[in-house]
């Protein structure tokens, strides 16, 4: 992975591409295997929109290593118990593949495999509240709110695209977001019963609550489909060729979204005792 030298305040544009090692039998072994992806036949303007989708789950996904990589820093800083930062390093490793498995969908709809990111979303910088209020945050926010919707965000996409090698590549992202999901709920619900005090204290229900409300606001106002992607599939031709992809019609996926962030959060929550800190 190659990127150009760049100004301190800039962006940058990563290059993946594959080392000389890309050959070698046993490493063959450790690499993430991709479904078989054939392309149908899709006008330029409907194979663009899709090849640009992929690209931006690529990038979401490597923003995914990197919060994972964060989230496991902290747990290591706060001398979590072993089997949390063990789960910490088992999500950032399926980040890692499901950035491969996007970037096949995306090269094959004929990306180049350049992305390209803000500093801040590659770096992320912990901030001044200390270990404890960092990771107390990224359970809460990320992995409680932005994971469980996530789950839920693809499910969706799973129910609205036809059997195709990109709809494989979903579901294997599904399959580890359960893990993602989970965790988060579970790390809260078990510092609020006390049982994380020596490494995760609970700052109480007031201030968790609040921090909630300021994430989920937050979310909510996120513009998860650009806007004319989302015009474009309102032709029904278009949005059935997006489907052969593994694309969802944009207005579905936004309904889909915010339908995960009330409902499926709610229930999640309900589930382990969180649902008043909503």
């Amino acid at each position: 992975m190659q990127a150009p030298p760049t100004p301190p305040d800039a962006g940058l544009d990563l290059v993946f591409d594959d080392s000389p090692l890309v050959g070698d039998p046993v490493f063959v072994r450790h690499r993430v295997r991709v479904p078989t992806l054939v392309v149908p036949s899709l006008p330029e303007p409907v194979r663009a929109i899709a090849c640009r989708n992929w690209e931006d789950r690529t990038r979401a996904e490597y923003i995914g290593v990197m919060v994972a990589r964060r989230f496991h820093g902290l747990l290591v800083d706060l001398n979590a118990p072993n089997d949390v930062q063990e789960l910490a390093v088992a999500i950032l490793l399926h980040e890692q593949r499901h950035v491969s498995l996007c970037l096949a969908a995306a090269r094959a709809l004929g990306s180049p495999g350049e992305i390209a990111f803000e500093l801040a979303e590659l770096q992320q910088p912990r901030s001044a509240q200390g270990a404890a209020t960092d990771a107390l945050e990224m359970i809460a926010a990320t992995f409680a709110l932005g994971e469980v919707t996530a789950l839920g965000l693809i499910r969706a996409a799973l129910r609205d695209v036809p059997r195709s090698g990109f709809r494989e590549i979903l579901s294997a992202i599904a399959r580890d977001e359960v893990l993602h999901a989970r965790i988060g709920p579970a790390l809260l619900a078990a510092a609020r019963r006390g049982e994380t005090a020596a490494w995760l204290p609970w700052p109480g229900d007031a201030a968790v609550r609040d921090l909630v409300a300021r994430h989920r606001t937050a979310l909510a106002q996120r513009a998860v489909v650009e806007p004319e992607d989302a015009l474009a599939a309102r032709d029904p031709a278009v949005a059935a060729g997006l489907a052969t992809v593994g694309i969802p019609a944009g207005d579905a996926f936004r309904a889909a979204y915010l339908q995960a962030l009330t409902h499926d959060v709610a229930r999640t929550w309900r589930r382990f005792g969180l649902h008043d800190l909503l």
